[in-house]
């Protein structure tokens, strides 16, 4: 197996062979690990490292740290109500959410009736304003449903009525630009050249990866299927879709951009983090666990935003906060052996989520950055 580039630790030569032997060249892959701040990985195939392809919900990710910013500087409390910044939001029912309950999944609003359009989602605050409208689906609290796309727009109007930025604006300033990240919200058109198109087509599965991972056959409920709206893949990954880059799926990036935003907001090996320990320590706290109402899922569990780690999505300690795309890219920082890892790929793998052939990868990373 070929790669396009290939730098790694000694102790950590045993991830690069499983990393050639999970087809990377076909899925366009990308692995960069960071433990205590120093690059052990950086391994590419099929596209080079510099290559910035669409990352879907690890965006979630890189807000969070445009989020953990705005506590960490004293403008935010996730124990307030939304309303108290964003008045509007108090209509039909919302008047008590907090913070917190709506950046934990918890508010009801996976979706709006009339649904949210392309447009909509395109708008800084279209989409937000007829979330604001909507009735919960559940009562705030009683239940959790992944806010796949809607709490991008959520986030952003948090984020615009508390500092007069939108979402993509404040984390190209407070997070992108300091950390030097290849981690876009928003792609300048100068960055076209880099981009590598995401290919729709699924790689493939092993006999083993598809017999451990099915994919359900159940008729959904109609939430689900519903909450997903009518916003397809194609609106976040063409050309209006980067240059926007909505919050919560939109996000276009390298892997050395992903661990490098995340490190820097870490500070693993430094004395000196980009956002406080303590907000993160607080944000990596478990908020919700069980049956995600808008994926149909069981075993689904979020702190604050990130999303954490359960026994169908192992990627770290209970400690651990990041958030995986639906193509198979996946960012995560894990304090317990202070380990960054970012991942992307640039055709989807199968059955969604993280590329699970990744999953060794993750355990040795973490056995060996434990050890030392």
């Amino acid at each position: 197996m070929s790669l396009t580039h290939e730098h790694f630790e000694s102790n950590y030569s045993e991830a690069v062979e499983i990393f050639k032997n999970i087809n990377p060249e076909l899925k366009g892959s990308q692995l960069v690990v960071k433990v205590q701040g120093k690059t052990v990985l950086d391994l590419s195939a099929g596209v080079s490292p510099e290559s910035l392809t669409t990352v879907f919900s690890v965006s979630k990710a890189l807000s969070a740290l445009a989020i953990a910013k705005l506590v960490t500087d004293g403008k935010l409390d996730f124990e307030e109500k939304v309303s108290h910044y964003w008045p509007e939001f108090a209509a039909n029912g919302k008047a008590n959410v907090t913070v917190r309950q709506m950046l934990s999944h918890q508010a009801g609003l996976i979706a709006t009736d009339p649904q949210i359009t392309v447009a909509m989602i395109h708008d800084n605050h279209a989409a937000a304003a007829a979330l604001a409208a909507q009735k919960p689906l559940w009562r705030p609290g009683s239940g959790f449903g992944y806010h796949g796309l809607t709490i991008g727009p959520l986030m952003s109007e948090l984020c615009f009525r508390i500092t007069g930025l939108t979402m993509q604006q404040f984390y190209d300033r407070e997070i992108r630009t300091p950390a030097n990240a290849d981690a876009y919200l928003g792609l300048p058109e100068s960055l076209e050249q880099r981009v590598t198109e995401l290919n729709g087509d699924v790689v493939p599965p092993s006999a083993d990866l598809a017999a451990r991972y099915p994919r359900s056959t159940a008729p959904q409920s109609g939430l689900a299927s519903w909450g997903a709206g009518i916003v397809p893949f194609a609106a976040l990954t063409n050309r209006e879709g980067r240059a926007f880059g909505l919050p919560s799926a939109g996000g276009v990036a390298s892997a050395r951009g992903l661990a490098d935003a995340m490190q820097w907001a870490m500070g693993f090996g430094s004395s000196v983090p980009g956002v406080s320990r303590e907000v993160i320590d607080d944000m990596s706290q478990m908020q919700v666990y069980g049956y995600d109402l808008g994926l149909e899922q069981e075993h689904r569990s979020f702190g604050t935003i990130f999303q954490k780690s359960t026994p169908v999505i192992p990627f770290g300690s209970y400690r651990a906060i990041g958030h995986d795309g639906a193509a198979g890219a996946l960012l995560y920082a894990d304090p317990i052996g202070e380990i960054v890892f970012g991942y992307t790929v640039a055709r989807f793998t199968y059955p969604g989520g993280f590329d699970r052939e990744i999953q060794p990868i993750i355990d040795l990373v973490r056995r060996i950055a434990t050890a030392n």
